[in-house]
């Protein structure tokens, strides 16, 4: 007797749920319409048919709304994509029952998304800003790291000091060959090659007939030569992996250039961040739960990442964002100067907020008009750094402060100094600096502030919640800065299309997800105790 069976034809009906998602899907088509991504489209196969004329592709304005939903789906590999088109039916109401296998939804991405992902996110992301009339006065920001698809520990660190060495050993060997070099900068490769030639030319060294190996008798030149040969090859490989690196970076990985060794929260392999492994940062700035711009980074921390995204956003929104609010991590001098030139309300947190706020590092000086006072309401004195110390920070001025010994707080404010004894303490600051924190630090302990930073951390966090725990994508599947960022863009793109479905569900989209009491009042941080000392 048999038990299992396969049916040959089957005629599925569709159900009312199946007309509900497809009218769902009818809407985000409209809003693909709306955005006038296809011109984008267009202008590239434009372009390409100068180059290639040949069999016409499947319907590329299809394929688009199918990989732009199918992201949104927490489907992200192009053979989950091509399984999808063969097999779900509401993919195949996109794709009108083609069925692209994954070579051809790979070879579309990198022609027609990869050259204008910022475009087309940009695009998209208006039109469902428009549609759901959000506000977005108050951008969010934060970034995470995302492990790179490559080699675990085929990373290349940049040879900086071990091209200096190498440098002084070749100016050595130049004495010897008798060859003056009075550059003192660091010898290219290029010229130390012409030098070589010119070494053999007036020698009348003939290179092919020098004898290898052990125990034979060279001259002195030959010995000069091939010395210089191996520098010569050693420079050519120093140079090359320092112009991988570039100047930013100090490392890069082999099987992906454009991946820096990162320590990262949790290994891909071993769930555990305490080895280096490739990654890239990225950064997004989120406003009313909607992805109004990412970016991809190559840093290691997020302290030059802040003036790039929004650069960004001005290039693609034409306007900076009305309030900005980060974490600790963004809270620098330069960005702070940023916003100031650019009237961005600053809510992004200063280094030593967390210490402020719980009373363990307090604010040991206040700037004023007329100079700098410590706890202790003494002024301080500006004196020179000449012949006391070379300035840390560029427009920095050093403060002296007297009369420490008699202080009550100098329990704190000495607690890290290793003269504890001296009667005065030294202080360096930028007073700018200074101003635009004690800015920050005031709209920070407002009521709109704490709300703005209660915000912060539902809305960012919430987003790289969905993404790395939703969608399951802790590791980059892409290689290439350029292929990386349009894959992060696709995962962006997705949140957004997601949560456009779930207002036509009926969830209404929220400016802020937790509202400010009307009783709070402004925070306030402790104030350190004196210490009052016994004689």
């Amino acid at each position: 007797m048999e038990y299992f069976s396969t049916k040959r034809f089957i005629f599925i009906v569709p159900s009312q749920q199946c007309d509900e998602e497809l009218e769902k899907i009818d809407k985000f088509v409209k809003i693909l319409n709306k955005s006038e991504i296809g011109n984008l489209i267009i202008k590239e196969q434009n372009r390409s048919k100068k180059i290639n004329v040949g069999n016409p592709e499947c319907n590329p304005f299809n394929l688009m709304t199918t990989i732009i939903y199918c992201f949104s789906k927490f489907k992200s590999s192009v053979r989950e994509i091509e399984q999808l088109c063969k097999f779900d039916l509401r993919v195949m109401y996109l794709m009108e029952q083609k069925t692209p296998n994954h070579s051809t939804i790979g070879k579309f991405i990198n022609k027609y998304i990869v050259p204008y992902h910022y475009e087309i996110f940009t695009m998209i992301t208006k039109s469902i800003i428009e549609e759901l009339d959000v506000n977005t006065d108050t951008q969010y920001n934060d970034g995470t790291k995302i492990e790179a698809n490559a080699n675990k520990y085929k990373f290349v660190w940049k040879p900086t000091t071990y091209h200096k060495k190498l440098d002084i050993k070749i100016k050595e060997l130049l004495l010897k060959m008798d060859i003056e070099f009075k550059d003192k900068k660091l010898i290219k490769s290029y010229q130390f090659s012409e030098l070589i030639k010119s070494y053999v030319q007036r020698k009348n060294i003939d290179i092919n007939s020098i004898p290898n190996g052990k125990d034979k008798r060279l001259t002195e030149e030959q010995r000069n030569y091939k010395m210089a040969y191996q520098y010569l090859v050693k420079l050519v490989e120093y140079e090359e992996k320092e112009e991988i690196c570039g100047e930013k970076r100090n490392s890069y990985y082999k099987t992906d250039h454009d991946a820096t060794a990162m320590v990262l929260k949790s290994d891909y392999y071993s769930k555990s961040g305490n080895d280096f492994h490739a990654g890239y940062n990225i950064q997004v700035m989120v406003s009313s739960g909607i992805i109004t711009m990412y970016g991809v980074f190559q840093d290691r921390n997020d302290y030059h990442t802040f003036i790039p995204m929004n650069d960004l956003y001005y290039k693609y929104y034409k306007e900076y964002p009305k309030n900005e609010c980060a974490d600790s991590g963004y809270g620098m001098y330069d960005n702070y100067k940023y916003m100031k030139e650019h009237n961005i309300e600053n809510y992004v947190k200063h280094f030593t907020w967390s210490g402020e706020a719980n009373g363990k590092r307090p604010q040991l000086f206040y700037t004023f008009d007329d100079g700098v006072m410590c706890l202790n309401t003494c002024i301080g004195e500006e004196i020179s750094f000449v012949g006391i110390r070379h300035p840390r920070y560029k427009n920095s001025k050093l403060y002296k402060f007297t009369g420490c010994n008699n202080c009550n707080y100098s329990y704190i404010c000495k607690k890290n100094l290793k003269n504890k004894d001296y009667d005065y303490r030294l202080y360096e600051l930028i007073p700018e600096y200074e101003i635009l924190k004690e800015k920050a630090r005031n709209n920070l302990k407002s009521p709109k502030g704490i709300e703005i930073r209660i915000n912060r951390s539902i809305q960012v966090e919430g987003v790289f919640g969905q993404i790395k725990s939703n969608m399951n994508y802790d590791r980059i599947r892409r290689r290439g800065l350029e292929k990386v960022s349009c894959e992060i863009m696709l995962m962006c793109l997705g949140v957004n299309i997601r949560k456009y479905f779930s207002s036509l569900e009926g969830k209404n989209l929220k400016d802020n997800y937790w509202n400010i009491p009307n009783n709070l009042e402004s925070e306030k941080f402790p104030f350190p105790k004196q210490k009052i000392k016994k004689d």
